[in-house]
């Protein structure tokens, strides 16, 4: 008995957690704008899945199942305050940019539809997985970490077509994502960190344009202004064989790293000082990234590194879209549809980071309710354990959320007799 209780307990407080976080999502939202919210959240931290049929058999409501998705179907295409939603979402997150200067990792994913023919403005995109081209859509994602635990807050995730209506370019989405970030950081300054992907100086020029700092990986066929001598990376970085020596574990791997930098230019961005970093150890050509940021000292040139192999985090959340909660399973058709299904996952993952940062009570009854392995001292992201605990808990909830929906009811009015 006292175990029934103890879960029943855990079903409560877990139920109650997601809800709360709904609660602060649809604040000032209509009635069924707000009851839409609390199903999306629940369903998806139960069901770990962005299947409307998944999310509906979670609710455990007495009608037809059927119904639950037809609802949440018209819900996903009919929702009409998005403004108040990310705004909502932006209060959410911005007490936890309290750094003057924050890091902010960004980089493109792919969402994979091989076999698909009817969804809207199907376009292409390069599978990360098998480098082949297949039919998908692209996504745009900027995340910060939280302080202690380094775990994504999602700041700006958006969901694109090549061939949709008013597509422009790639790069395009990603300045859309940048003044979105300036706008969620107000007077603080954020440093992007960039793959190689992003090495353009026009990217280069957008940010340095709203006031903010980069560090972005370089291809080894550009060319940089050195002692008035125009070098490619490549031949400059191996003039370089590093000075400063450190070590690195990036997933499990342990890396001895030799770090140096050099002052440098780009031809096109004349009298802007950068520095390139070059780093030995993680293969057989040094990896090169350049900054806008004062670099002097020792340990400003390892805070470039560090700040650089915190990149991996946004690799892992696109794991935890993908594989956890099942993205690329997606099946509503429209863009509109697919793009709220994207926020809200991404939202999902916010309300685990915040709690895993936490580290309190109920974060470990989450933890050991997944049963994991490894030892919890080990373990460096914790969004996949979160995922298990919760759905270990919620799959024993046979009443869904539906008494958490209060009905309004207006005064009762009082029949008058005119005379």
């Amino acid at each position: 008995m006292s175990n029934y209780n103890t879960f029943g307990q855990d079903i409560y407080t877990t139920k109650r957690s997601v809800l709360n976080f709904s609660s602060k999502l649809s604040k000032g939202m209509q009635k069924p704008n707000k009851n839409f919210m609390m199903d999306m959240a629940f369903g998806l931290a139960k069901s770990n899945s962005v299947l409307l049929s998944d999310i509906a058999r979670s609710l455990e409501e007495s009608i037809n199942p059927i119904q639950t998705i037809k609802r949440l179907s018209m819900r996903l295409e009919y929702f009409h305050e998005d403004d108040l939603l990310l705004d909502n979402y932006k209060k959410i997150i911005q007490p936890h940019f309290t750094e003057m200067d924050n890091l902010v990792i960004v980089d493109n994913s792919e969402i994979v539809k091989q076999y698909s023919n009817k969804l809207e403005a199907l376009g292409q995109v390069r599978d990360g997985s098998t480098g082949k081209i297949e039919k998908g859509y692209w996504t745009t994602n900027m995340i910060g970490v939280t302080d202690d635990t380094k775990h994504p807050i999602p700041m700006y995730s958006h969901l694109y077509s090549s061939i949709e209506e008013g597509f422009i370019s790639q790069n395009e989405e990603t300045y859309k994502g940048l003044r979105y970030v300036r706008n969620v950081l107000n007077e603080k300054k954020a440093t992007f960190i960039m793959d190689r992907d992003y090495d353009n100086v026009e990217m280069m020029r957008k940010i340095l344009g709203q006031g903010d700092n980069f560090v972005i990986r370089l291809k080894k066929n550009r060319h940089l202004r050195y002692q008035n001598k125009k070098l490619s990376v490549r031949d400059l970085a191996l003039r370089r064989k590093g000075k400063i020596n450190f070590r690195s574990k990036i997933k499990g791997t342990v890396y001895d790293l030799k770090v140096s930098h050099i002052s440098v230019e780009i031809p096109s961005l004349k009298g802007q000082k950068l520095t390139m970093v070059v780093v030995y150890g993680y293969g057989k050509d040094p990896m090169v990234l350049l900054t806008n940021k004062k670099v002097r000292r020792k340990d400003e040139v390892l805070s470039i590194l560090k700040a650089y192999i915190t990149r991996w985090r946004i690799e892992e959340m696109f794991r935890v879209q993908k594989n956890e909660f099942k993205l690329e399973s997606i099946r509503v058709r429209s863009l509109k549809k697919m793009n709220k299904l994207f926020f809200l996952v991404s939202a999902m993952i916010t309300f685990m980071s915040l709690k895993i940062e936490k580290q309190n009570i109920f974060f470990y009854k989450i933890i050991d309710r997944a049963r994991g392995i490894k030892e919890k001292a080990k373990i460096k992201m914790f969004l996949y354990r979160f995922l298990a605990g919760m759905k270990s808990i919620l799959k024993r909830d046979s009443h869904g959320i539906k008494h958490f929906k209060y009905i309004e009811r207006r005064d009762p009015r009082q029949l008058e007799l005119v005379l």
